[in-house]
């Protein structure tokens, strides 16, 4: 189930209720969702929690909180070697969070070297490069699913064996 950003949502676990504010996606684990907490009567704001895709329940008693600006192309396979070139990093896109604003975030996991531990970052999407594809090879975009029709190969055989 897909939630609907802007939606009202409540997390199946903790009861807490809010605003599905952005979708998390990652290449090795499900989608996570950040949820915004209302206001509280004395006027201070919670602070957002993430929670995962399966745990959450929309209220559909709830109205809309917020229309989404709509989803973002995706420019950047996760899997692939991107470059930061503002950081002047490297690292493998393994992440991409989408906003209610329209906006896209990659999630960039560096190559450990040694004993140095590299630090993941978030950077916008259109900020990057891409080195290579998650197979090896150049790769600019994704490239759109392309369905070929069935041609070649053995004929189906009109024999009962």
């Amino acid at each position: 189930m897909r939630v609907p950003l802007g939606t009202i949502v409540k997390d199946k676990v903790t009861g807490l209720k809010g605003v599905a504010e952005n979708r998390a996606t990652f290449l090795y684990g499900c989608d996570r969702y950040c949820i915004q907490p209302q206001a509280k009567e004395d006027g201070t704001v919670p602070d957002s929690i993430m929670v995962d895709e399966p745990q959450l329940e929309i209220m559909e008693s709830e109205p809309r909180a917020m229309i989404p600006a709509g989803e973002p192309e995706q420019k950047i396979e996760l899997g692939c070697v991107v470059e930061d070139p503002i950081r002047g990093m490297v690292g493998t896109a393994t992440g991409r969070a989408v906003y209610l604003n329209g906006c896209s975030r990659i999630f960039v996991q560096p190559k450990q070297v040694g004993d140095k531990e590299q630090k993941s970052w978030w950077v916008d999407e259109q900020q990057l490069k891409v080195k290579t594809s998650f197979t090896g090879s150049e790769k600019r975009t994704v490239d759109p699913v392309v369905r070929h029709a069935r041609i070649g190969g053995p004929a189906p055989s009109n024999s009962k064996y």
